[in-house]
């Protein structure tokens, strides 16, 4: 538990005296653990199915701009921006084709950071294998990435002078027309620790502030020595308890309201009950003081969000037909928000509950308590079994509990 509770923000080897990095001691002994068959599957087997979806037919895209050849540049928002705001993915990708000429391709998909963060190599290089496969399909264009993660990820992996942070962008370009007003106010500027060693992205964003007429609040600790989110490395995932400390000593530090560029930290900020910003709130949205209470989506939101996101680029944008949806897809779901906060803190996919009921209602494989009136029916996908207590009210489902194991019982 202690080497997957790292985040691997490198801010050790910043104020070591010695230079020492534990993030790279901790990434190397998962690396080791998963070559040795060492590494616990529950570690983090959800992340790495998220990445999966975000990388599959159901969510990833990769296409030239509308009534283009080619492409000069590539739009790579990474696949949390998607999942949380999917509006801000759409607009960005209209502004920069406004302003960029030459094409501006986009792709949408995970750049493998968590299979990384975990130790899982070879997955990580398949990733990265097939963003340079698309790449190159393209015509090698310049990226220009949203996500901090993702531009480390692709600054290590391709030549560096092809990759650009959207902030740059809009530094460089100008802002739209009407996002900036008078005396907006004070924001505390959480640097993410994936951009420790960036400081033209930190230059960038805080210049972007100022003409938005926002003054900024440094933390004792930011830009190169910024602190993580409790996203990195994934520690939210192998020790909840220890991101939820990290989280809630960071936004004790300013009474002010904060503001990210990794939507990431915006959304554990923001599941914390701080009044957090993403600076494309305050460069596209409309309602700030609803923006800021406003909390990220829960994990099945985000998976929609990204199948959403697609589907609507296809038609609205690329003029193309979608894919038509699978039968599970169809069942309607009747879920409390006590039972969703249950399915979320077990990492319970509505589309997992879905497949659940789906599988019950066609086998008949389900029992029913007399006593109660529900059901309660079992389904393992892949690794994981999962188990649903649900009535039946006409054609919608009521959940009621769900859980899952990886333990498998034989002759069951």
């Amino acid at each position: 538990k202690m080497i997957n509770s790292c985040s691997l923000c490198s801010l050790c080897e910043v104020v070591c005296p010695n230079g020492l990095n534990m993030g790279e001691v901790c990434k190397e002994a998962r690396e080791s653990m998963v070559r040795r068959g060492k590494m616990p599957p529950s570690a983090h087997d959800f992340p790495l199915r998220d990445m999966e979806f975000s990388n599959s037919g159901k969510s990833a895209l990769t296409r030239h701009e509308p009534g283009q050849e080619g492409s000069s540049y590539l739009f790579f928002p990474g696949c949390q921006l998607g999942a949380s705001a999917p509006a801000y993915v759409e607009k960005t990708y209209e502004y920069l084709c406004s302003k960029l000429s030459g094409g501006v391709g986009l792709m949408l998909r995970c750049c493998g950071a968590p299979a990384e963060w975990v130790g899982q190599q070879e997955m990580f290089d398949q990733a990265v294998a097939e963003i340079r496969h698309r790449w190159k399909g393209l015509g090698e264009p310049d990226f220009i990435v949203a996500c901090s993660s993702c531009y480390q990820v692709l600054k290590n992996n391709f030549p560096p002078d092809k990759i650009t942070s959207l902030w740059e962008i809009y530094d460089q370009m100008g802002l739209p027309e009407g996002c900036a007003t008078e005396n907006s106010g004070t924001v505390a500027v959480h640097d993410a620790c994936t951009t420790r060693q960036e400081r033209h992205i930190h230059e960038a964003v805080r210049s972007i502030l100022k003409r938005l007429n926002y003054h900024v609040e440094e933390f004792k600790f930011s830009r190169e020595k910024t602190e993580c989110c409790g996203y990195g490395g994934l520690m939210c995932f192998a020790n909840p308890p220890l991101a939820v400390n990290v989280v809630d000593r960071r936004i004790q530090e300013s009474q002010a309201d904060y503001l990210t560029y990794c939507v990431m930290c915006r959304d554990r900020f923001a599941s914390g009950g701080k009044r957090t910003f993403h600076l494309l709130d305050l460069i596209y949205g409309a309602d700030k003081d609803k923006l800021a209470h406003r909390k990220g989506p829960g994990y099945s939101q985000r998976h929609e969000n990204r199948a959403r996101l697609k589907n609507k680029m296809l038609r609205e944008v690329f003029k193309e037909k979608v894919a038509a949806p699978e039968s599970f897809e169809s069942i309607d779901l009747e879920i409390s928000d006590d039972v969703k906060e249950i399915m979320e803190n077990r990492l319970i996919l509505v589309e997992d509950v879905q497949k659940v009921i789906e599988h019950a209602e066609e086998s008949g494989n389900k029992l029913y308590n007399e006593e109660t009136g529900r059901y309660l029916a079992r389904f393992r996908p892949v690794a994981v079994t999962y188990w649903v207590v649900y009535t039946r009210h006409g054609n919608k489902y009521r959940i009621h509990n769900a859980y899952s194991h990886r333990m498998q019982v034989s002759g069951v």
